[in-house]
């Protein structure tokens, strides 16, 4: 079975991704392991952080609550925060400044 055109898009993305980041290292002399570790998780995040988000645009920011019976924050609009949050701190410490 063929994989869907957006899951191979998205797995490009993340390889071009990965290799820019690794690329960027090497061109300072950062090729120690702990950097190339870094990355590893950064990418986990990102994978993460794009779970998230189809998860928003397929349900949306708020879903019912099933007990209460009304209306609540979509709990992937708080993790997709945090983990953002998470994957800045990552780029910072392997020296990339945010634009």
């Amino acid at each position: 079975m063929a994989k869907p055109k957006w899951k191979i898009e998205r797995e490009r993305q993340r390889a071009a991704l990965e290799q820019s980041l690794l690329d960027n290292l090497e061109a300072r002399g950062l090729v120690e392991e702990v950097y190339r570790d870094k990355v590893t998780e950064y990418m986990g995040l990102w994978d993460r952080l794009q779970d998230l988000r189809a998860d928003i645009a397929r349900r949306g920011v708020s879903v019912m609550d099933e007990k209460r019976g009304m209306p609540v924050e979509n709990r992937s609009v708080s993790l997709e925060v945090q983990v953002s949050r998470q994957m800045l701190a990552i780029y910072a410490a392997l020296g990339f400044k945010a634009r």
